[in-house]
């Protein structure tokens, strides 16, 4: 099962929902965990699975068989992926969630987050996605260019896709959830 729509239609939603709820200024200033939190109760929800919430890489290995030894523990050692989920209470997904505006404008950020998931996948029946909160940039780089540059960058497209939102306040700026299995 393709969980990608899902992880954007319900990150859409968790946005929207932050944005009323906590009153922020500007839509990019949703925690992360919030997102994971709200993602993992849809996806139980929605899809009946299980799913946990800033799971530690060295659960996930020794659940899914690995042996944790001292490369382990320096490579995966202090990792969580964002939510994992679960199904006959063996992990076959991780989700890496991040905002991917002003601060990681190239989408260097998104890309380490897909190498450490793959790290851990290698081998593995291990699922991976990745879940970005894409924002418009200065000087006219707008979510449909910047996401092609990150979809290059990532050598893989992102299949599910929230509409294009306006940013809160009058801001002047849109974002856009997108989710992919990478």
């Amino acid at each position: 099962m393709d969980f990608s729509q899902k992880i954007a239609d319900i990150g859409t939603e968790a946005l929207k929902a932050y944005r009323y709820m906590s009153g922020i200024r500007h839509d990019n200033e949703i925690p992360e965990i919030f997102l994971g939190c709200q993602i993992a109760i849809g996806l139980h929800k929605q899809c009946g699975v299980h799913a946990h919430v800033e799971r530690p890489y060295l659960d996930i290995l020794r659940e899914l068989g690995g042996l944790v030894g001292s490369d382990e523990i320096n490579t995966f050692g202090g990792l969580r992926a964002d939510v994992a989920i679960y199904k006959d209470s063996m992990p076959i997904a991780i989700i890496e969630l991040k905002i991917c505006d002003e601060g990681d404008r190239r989408g260097g950020k998104v890309l380490a987050d897909l190498e450490k998931m793959k790290t851990l996948s290698e081998g593995r029946k291990l699922d991976t996605y990745l879940g970005i909160l894409l924002t418009d940039m200065d000087k006219g780089l707008l979510c449909d260019k910047r996401r092609s540059q990150i979809e290059t960058l990532l050598e893989g497209r992102f299949s599910g896709e929230g509409a294009l939102e306006a940013a809160s306040s009058n801001a002047g700026w849109n974002w856009q959830f997108l989710a992919g299995k990478f």
